[in-house]
């Protein structure tokens, strides 16, 4: 584990922070070609991606305290709850409702910006291996020949655990693969962007299983689950919203 990867001053700069900014400057550049390809400009990438940026950090920051921290333990001690602890999903999607809001404003179809961005799925991934170096967001105790504990986690456990953070970095970046290997098919808009949702989504659930994570209404399944489902109805809809249309208009494709 390397919480901390070096020091400016007093201020400690974390494993999760450096990998997730590397994930933001990968994802910036594999896009640009995309935002050209689509007709799209740089500036309202730029913006798109400041969108993601913020989006991201609120998002992630919000889950996560709804998942681990309690309203007294965040009222007593709000420093050090507000400065660590992330959840990659909550980010996703505060990213997308961010990136929508804008998108809208500006009147650009939201399903060419989303194709267009369908690479920055590449940033979860690699904040995963942010969360391994850190020790967060690890899973149930396990004797499987990889389990390991995390001493200086967040929380710490001395407990021989699923390394969660690696399965979903793994997974995610299969997920990158395929998607960039498919981007230039010749498919509707918003059909990318709705494989990304389904996948991401079909992910997150099937490591819940593994994780020990905050329970929602519904027994037997994790409020991360909930997003995770709504994220893959959100990609199915889609997906037959687009077939349908197809349907009805066999000679009027419109793609991306």
């Amino acid at each position: 584990m390397y919480p901390v990867l070096f020091r400016i001053g007093d201020i400690a700069i974390s494993s999760y922070v450096v990998m997730l900014i590397i994930g933001f400057l990968v994802a910036y550049v594999l896009c640009i070609g995309e935002f050209k390809r689509k007709g799209l400009s740089e500036g309202l990438l730029d913006l798109v991606f400041a969108a993601c940026v913020i989006g991201g950090i609120v998002g992630s920051k919000i889950l996560s305290l709804i998942e681990e921290v309690s309203l007294e333990d965040l009222m007593a001690d709000p420093v050090r709850y507000l400065s660590s602890g992330f959840t990659g999903l909550g980010g996703f999607v505060g990213a997308v409702i961010l990136v929508y809001v804008i998108v809208r404003l500006k009147k650009v179809n939201f399903w060419l910006v989303t194709d267009a961005m369908a690479p920055t799925v590449m940033i979860y991934a690699i904040a995963r291996v942010g969360c391994f170096l850190v020790g967060d967001d690890y899973g149930i105790p396990s004797n499987l020949p990889w389990a390991m504990a995390f001493p200086k986690g967040y929380p710490p456990t001395h407990d021989m655990v699923h390394p969660t953070q690696i399965y979903e970095a793994l997974i995610t970046f299969g997920i990158f693969v395929y998607i960039w290997k498919i981007r230039k098919k010749d498919m509707p808009i918003g059909n990318l962007t709705a494989i990304v949702f389904l996948l991401a989504g079909a992910e997150r659930f099937l490591v819940e299983f593994l994780r020990n994570t905050h329970p929602s209404f519904i027994p037997g399944i994790s409020l991360a689950q909930l997003m995770a489902l709504g994220l893959i109805v959100a990609g199915v809809l889609k997906l037959l919203q687009l077939r349908a249309h197809e349907r009805k208009n066999p000679k009027l494709k419109v793609k991306g």
